[in-house]
């Protein structure tokens, strides 16, 4: 059986009375490519920001490699491996 790197036990995301997320539960194993797909609005975005600790979640647990990341600050995550990009569409000069 392969490691687990990446795990989320019931993330949930509300901002205000709208859900973004609600109750995720997600497995990455070691060697997984995982996309997430879905129309504008479906909270793909913010079920990355709630991994990498960009937004804070309602509820639920994030862990990397069987050590619980919640909470901790988007720099913390990203010094133990888990990082995200931003869009930016503009011209490179």
């Amino acid at each position: 059986m392969s490691e687990v790197m990446l795990r989320t036990v019931g993330l949930t995301k509300r901002f205000g009375g709208i859900i973004a997320t609600n109750n995720i539960d997600l497995q990455i194993t070691k060697g997984d490519f995982l996309g997430i797909i879905g129309p504008n609005g479906s909270g793909k975005t913010t079920l990355v920001n709630l991994i990498t600790g960009f937004v804070k979640p309602t509820s639920g647990k994030v862990f990397f490699r069987d050590k619980e990341i919640t909470g901790l600050m988007p720099y913390q995550i990203a010094d133990l491996g888990v990082a995200r990009t931003f869009q930016m569409p503009r011209l490179f000069y």
